[in-house]
């Protein structure tokens, strides 16, 4: 429709008027139009009002004054030159709203940067000074000459081109800032400030007679029509923002220097062809801009230099921070200047972590913690090989850059360094003592170019040295602190062991952990009345793996809780199976250090066993002793509630640990289990035989069952069952099986384990504890 209404429109006005009018028309309700998609297409984006409001603004007083100067056009420039002089001041006022425009493109690349400085926003002013200045000085005279125009349609004339070559440098700086393809909207406005500049420059050679025929008139409206289509189309464009920021670069001072230069050579031509008032002015502003644009330009740079500082700088102790020394060891690992040799040099790291740093935190507090810090900052910046940097990496964490030192000379730089950190340190009243574990590695420096690769290759050097070196500085920690240099074969073994820490991870969740059952037998009756539920790890790639392959790992790795809750789990469902099918066997989980100090072990125990009907009098719970030992108090109110829920605890691999008989007369286990170190000497040693014998009678005295691991042959069984053990379990019984061959191994032997009846021990004549009547004979 509004297509239709124009056309219908400048039929109607070309054939009433002629076909200037027509043209002018056509200008007109285009320009309007377009102004409007200008002004309210961004609306929706309350980001892009500012801008396209601010565009719009200029835009509008641009097209007032071009309608106004246009009203009495007749198609020929003396039309145009008519229209200046009636309306000059106008047309002055219009060239205002470059402002608009100017003001429009400054905020779209604010928009886009993280932040624009101030020397930026000053350029559009200082230039446009200068260019009036030339402008003065070399185009308002000869277009007076050629027009007959007084000073002020002059400007009007001049003023549009020189602006535009202001609006379009803009424009192309902007697409250098933000890249050339960076969006549709920033390269359209480059386009349509290029238009317009081309617009107004022919506008002026027709206006001045170097460019004859009334078509010229239609081409430039035309022209400036396309301006505005392009900047509409601009303005409805997508936009984005950017978290980038505009630099300062020796390239900022391009402007101010040419400008010095045109402003210095106008003053200097004044002297021999003096120019007018107006010029001289301009000029002398332009000189004046040179020296606020250096100041703003001095000002950034400080500010920038002081942010670049702070970036680099650890706050706390004054050191370079990680940023500053990951730089500088890539700079060091750079390609080295071409030599005879095909090793120029070594570049060494330190990676050191401070010994019972917590402890300080904890016990001094977080403000000795820090003054600890910055001791220890001095102490490692004390003088080492020269050039070296020394850096902060974060909380207790420091590293030290040796360019040009191999291995050998970092052990020796690390030992000294260790021994000045052994030094008592004075926090408040009293002095600390913390050591620290320091990894030392080392990587060659090789011969090569400069170029991109070779920058790649070196900052790829870089993370892997900073790698080896807090690898061996684990080492070093893992052996109670020191120093360590880095092992390739320890640091495959950490790698093959992180990569199994993840697949543990991943293997419990995918169900990847099964139960195994070793029988525990009555030495008396040779029945078995419970099984102990050892856990295996069907490895897809590995195979089926022990408790010694993982379970250590699953501890550090903070799984164990989920491994032992899948483990009883498990437990539970099998022995609620077996007993489904006649066998009520006692069934043992082993319980980790971890697993009893955890505030939430009542409650899992609580739901498995609710959840699958077990009966809880038939979980034992087993705890070594240097598990109870851990923390006694918060073990035995633990112990203590797992007894309220009806399961009972076993003292797994008694005579190993602290062997305190204070917490056998405190806590109340059911069954002390002797580890099989015992059992493996007790043909061999008498000493042992009476450990084992008065360890049985401790046992019964405190109304504890005795039971007896590692049993592997009849005679350690005989030599056990005459010293008055209850129970017994070993490879002598039947080696840990699969849940699904546990009941054919009782059916087989008739809940006999084999091997218990030895001649002169009788017949079985007890109740087997699973319940099931002893089978004849």
């Amino acid at each position: 429709m509004l297509v239709a209404g124009v056309v219908t429109g400048v039929v109607a006005v070309g054939a009433a008027q002629g076909w200037w009018r027509a043209v002018v028309a056509v200008h007109a309700t285009v320009v309007v139009g377009l102004l409007v998609v200008v002004a309210t297409g961004p609306l929706r984006s309350p980001g892009r009002r500012a801008v396209w409001g601010s565009a719009a603004a200029g835009l509008t007083l641009l097209a007032v004054a071009e309608t106004v100067l246009l009203s009495s056009w007749d198609g020929t420039a003396a039309g145009v030159v008519a229209g200046l002089e009636a309306h000059g001041p106008l047309a002055v006022v219009g060239l205002a709203g470059y402002a608009g425009l100017y003001a429009g493109q400054m905020l779209t690349l604010r928009q886009r940067v993280h932040e624009l400085l101030p020397s930026a926003w000053f350029d559009g002013v200082h230039t446009a000074t200068v260019l009036a200045a030339l402008c003065s000085a070399l185009l308002v005279g000869p277009v007076r000459s050629a027009t007959g125009l007084d000073v002020l349609g002059a400007v009007a004339v001049v003023g549009r081109p020189a602006l535009d070559v202001l609006l379009f440098a803009v424009a192309l700086a902007m697409c250098s800032i933000l890249g050339w393809r960076s969006e549709r909207a920033v390269t359209l406005l480059a386009v349509a400030f290029g238009l317009l500049l081309v617009a107004d420059a022919a506008g002026v050679l027709w206006i001045c007679g170097v460019l004859a025929g009334p078509g010229w008139g239609t081409a430039v409206l035309l022209l400036h029509v396309g301006f505005v289509a392009v900047l509409a189309v601009a303005a409805v464009s997508p936009g984005r923002r950017s978290s980038g920021r505009a630099q300062v670069a020796w390239s900022t001072m391009a402007s101010p220097l040419a400008m010095l230069l045109i402003s210095g050579t106008l003053l200097g031509l004044d002297h021999l062809h003096p120019w007018p008032a107006p010029t001289t002015a301009l000029a002398l502003a332009g000189l004046a801009g040179v020296g606020i644009k250096v100041c703003l330009v001095f000002r950034e740079v400080l500010r920038l230099a002081d942010s670049r500082d702070q970036a680099l700088t650890d706050e706390l102790t004054g050191l370079a921070n990680r940023r500053a020394f990951n730089a500088a060891l890539a700079t060091a690992l750079g390609p080295a200047p071409r030599t005879a040799a095909v090793v120029t040099t070594e570049v060494s790291v330190l990676l050191l972590d401070l010994d019972r740093f917590k402890e300080v935190n904890d016990t001094h507090g977080h403000a000795r913690g820090d003054a600890l810090l910055r001791e220890v900052a001095s102490r490692v910046a004390e003088p080492l090989p020269v050039p070296s940097l020394v850096a902060r990496l974060g909380g207790d964490e420091f590293a030290v850059l040796l360019p040009g030192t191999g291995l050998a000379g970092a052990e020796v730089a690390a030992a000294e360094l260790a021994g000045r950190l052994e030094r008592p340190v004075p926090l408040g009243p009293g002095a600390t003592r913390t050591g620290a574990s320091i990894g030392i590695a080392s990587w060659p420096v090789r011969q090569g170019g400069q170029g991109a690769a070779e920058a790649a290759e070196a900052a790829e050097a870089a993370e892997e040295v900073l790698r080896r070196a807090d690898t061996a500085m684990y080492q070093a920690k893992r052996a109670g602190g020191g120093l360590a240099r880095y092992d390739a074969a320890a640091d495959e073994r950490a790698r093959a062991e992180r990569h199994l820490a993840h697949d543990l991870r991943c293997g419990i969740t995918a169900g990847e952990l099964v139960n195994h059952y070793q029988p525990q037998v009555d030495v008396r009756s040779g029945r078995v009345v419970g099984v102990e539920a050892l856990v295996r790890w069907r490895h897809p790639v590995h195979g089926v793996l022990g408790p010694a392959d993982f379970l250590e790992l699953a501890e550090t790795e903070g799984v164990m809780g989920a491994v032992t809750a899948t483990v009883l789990e498990q437990a539970a469902r099998d022995a609620v199976s077996w007993q489904g099918q006649g066998w009520p066997l006692r069934i043992s989980v082993n319980l980790a250090t971890s697993c009893l100090l955890a505030p939430g072990l009542p409650h899992l125990v609580e739901d498995v066993v609710t959840r699958t009907g077990l009966d809880a009098a038939r979980l034992v719970l087993e705890i070594t002793e240097t598990t109870l030992m851990q923390d006694p108090e918060l073990s035995r109110e633990t112990v203590t509630r797992l007894l309220r829920l009806g399961a009972s605890v076993s003292i797994d691999d008694y005579g190993t640990g602290y062997s305190s008989l204070a917490y056998l007369q405190d806590l109340p286990a059911a069954e002390l289990k002797l580890d099989r170190s015992f059992t493996q000497r007790l043909g061999t040693d008498p000493r042992t035989r009476q450990i084992i014998q008065s360890t049985t009678d401790l046992a019964h005295s405190l109304g504890l069952r005795m039971l007896v691991e590692g049993v592997e042959d009849a005679a350690t069984l005989r030599a056990l069952r005459d010293l008055g053990v209850d129970e017994t379990q070993g490879y002598h019984h039947a080696r840990p099986m699969p849940a699904a061959d546990v009941l054919p191994w009782l059916e087989r032997h008739g809940g006999d384990a084999p091997g218990v009846r030895t001649r002169g021990s009788g017949p079985a004549t007890s109740t087997p504890v699973s319940g099931r009547p002893a089978p004849p004979g």
